[in-house]
């Protein structure tokens, strides 16, 4: 198939693209111009990149038209960090350019939008099936669900399939500075002593590499149509992976729980409902929490030396 990767320069981007190319896929990946892009480099030459700023909506219809891709994989987005979800670029950076790739790529003869959602778009919600009521509670989440419904309406009239992954956590060798599990093994590596809630939440996350897959997967097969939740499948309490990374990257460190408090719209139980992704696609998690976490912090580990 001919690929046409958004944000292929992210961690779970980057994951995509290696995968994509793995299964003998052609792929092109617009890229910001002069942006940095590092986890880019071990694919150079295997794949198209093209120095494209995804504002510039004549340009995104130009690419579409001369690769003319078989689908759309949509994972770029502005605005992922805590820190910036309540900010109006949320609306603003991110809702006009999927709908400017889904008509783009409906004029190119693509025959499929694969969007990449968010938990998020779940609220704070015990509910998290695909078919639950979206309850949103930043713009982040709110932006994802818009995104969903005016992309899939510019699909649906184009004859187009349209597919939305709701994606949990993930993590990974790697992953953005700034997260839980990076930020976890980073200062105990370092020897410090992180300060963490109370750990009580349950939280659903799976490695960036069986993301990847599943994204491919749904892009692959030609019924997977409609919105999937995107996890592990299984939720762990956060205080056993603080736990376990502690035993993993500084055995004996005495951990103190509880310095800083939940969030408001602190999600207590995180679970994903994948059943529906797994029949549509045949994809499952290949990599348990246990390894992935021993993988990351072996990663970490070599980079510190």
């Amino acid at each position: 198939m001919r690929l046409f990767i958004t944000g292929a320069s992210g961690f779970v981007g980057a994951a995509t693209l290696r995968v994509a190319l793995e299964a003998g896929h052609e792929v092109v990946a617009p890229v910001r111009p002069g942006g940095p892009a590092p986890r880019l480099a071990p694919f150079d030459g295997r794949y198209l990149r093209l120095p494209l700023d995804l504002h510039d909506s004549a340009g995104v219809t130009a690419v579409m038209a001369a690769f003319r891709p078989d689908a759309v994989l949509h994972l770029a987005w502005s605005g992922v960090a805590n820190s910036a979800r309540f900010e109006r670029r949320q609306v603003s950076d991110n809702i006009e350019i999927a709908c400017v790739l889904t008509e783009a790529g409906a004029a190119s003869g693509a025959q499929a939008f694969i969007g990449v959602g968010s938990q998020g778009e779940y609220g704070a919600s015990s509910s998290m099936s695909a078919e639950a009521l979206p309850r949103p509670t930043s713009l982040y989440g709110a932006a994802k669900v818009a995104a969903l419904f005016l992309t899939r309406q510019l699909a649906e009239q184009a004859g187009m399939r349209h597919a939305w992954l709701r994606l949990f956590s993930t993590y990974g060798p790697g992953d953005n500075d700034g997260w839980l599990i990076p930020m976890l093994i980073s200062e105990m590596l370092a020897g410090r002593r992180p300060r963490t809630t109370l750990g009580t939440q349950k939280w659903d996350w799976l490695h960036v590499d069986d993301v990847a897959r599943a994204i491919v997967a749904v892009a692959a097969t030609p019924k997977a149509e409609g919105v999937f939740n995107l996890g592990s499948g299984r939720a762990v309490p956060v205080r056993w992976a603080i736990e376990h990374i502690r035993d993993l990257a500084a055995p004996g460190m005495e951990l103190t729980f509880g310095e800083i408090p939940f969030r408001p719209d602190q999600v207590m139980h995180m679970q994903a409902d994948i059943s529906r992704l797994t029949a549509a696609t045949g994809w499952a998690p290949s990599i348990p929490i246990e390894q992935g976490l021993a993988d990351a912090v072996a990663w970490y580990k070599a980079r510190a030396t």
